[in-house]
């Protein structure tokens, strides 16, 4: 997966740090109904990235932290 609206790498540190306390509070079972859309509008709404992106994006981060 590609991300095509590249974050600086203090957003994407930013990011990275909002999703270690999103990724406590939820398992994985969880993440597609309640975590996809959390993520989305929060990249939406901080770095005016579509949903479609911010989700790639989201399981791209989870991957590399595995």
């Amino acid at each position: 997966m590609e991300i095509i609206v590249p974050l600086t790498e203090l957003q994407r540190a930013e990011l990275e740090e909002y999703l270690e306390t999103i990724l406590e509070l939820y398992t994985e079972d969880e993440y597609e109904d309640l975590v996809e859309s959390i993520v989305s509008h929060y990249c939406h709404r901080k770095f005016g990235i579509e949903a479609e992106e911010s989700i790639k994006l989201f399981y791209e981060i989870v991957e590399q932290s595995k």
